[in-house]
């Protein structure tokens, strides 16, 4: 469920999800072309595989090792195509967002870590900053609730 939502049905959550963005609060904020909505207000979901984000962080030594993530594998076909964009955001700033409806992108074509997202995290070896995982990353961006009771989860 979105933040958002998450707000009231589920305050400890809230909290706990809500810190993520620490240091970052006017990303809860932005808006979401074409769905009209604010970030918070909608669910965010990877269109490729995350053990190619973390594996890149080990091999640049960013971080230890992958310790055990879960994630829930959701096919994409399961969201409302008018509720659904593609976020792609290739560079720092606010000018560098594309957003396109689900619909109209070959999911194919987001399956490698994005250039400006390797760049961004070796500019990271040797500082000892953690990285924000997704940077750069494309983002399915969904404005409903998923029912994850009978999906795969995906064990890092």
């Amino acid at each position: 469920m979105p933040l958002n939502k998450m707000r009231d049905a589920y305050p400890d959550l809230y909290a706990l999800n809500r810190a993520k963005y620490k240091g970052r609060e006017e990303i809860l904020e932005r808006r979401i072309p074409l769905l009209d909505c604010q970030w918070n207000d909608a669910i965010q979901f990877l269109p490729l595989h995350p053990r190619k984000i973390f594996e890149l962080q080990v091999k640049l030594g960013l971080i230890p090792e992958v310790y055990p993530y879960k994630f829930f594998e959701i096919d994409p076909k399961l969201f409302d195509p008018e509720k659904t964009v593609v976020f792609f955001k290739s560079a720092p700033g606010e000018e560098n967002i594309e957003v396109k409806w689900l619909s109209e992108v070959d999911l194919a074509t987001t399956q490698e870590v994005p250039q400006a997202t390797l760049d961004y995290y070796k500019s990271l070896v040797g500082t000892g900053k953690l990285p924000f995982n997704y940077q750069f990353v494309p983002h399915i961006v969904y404005m409903g609730t998923v029912d994850i009771s009978g999906v795969q989860i995906i064990t890092l």
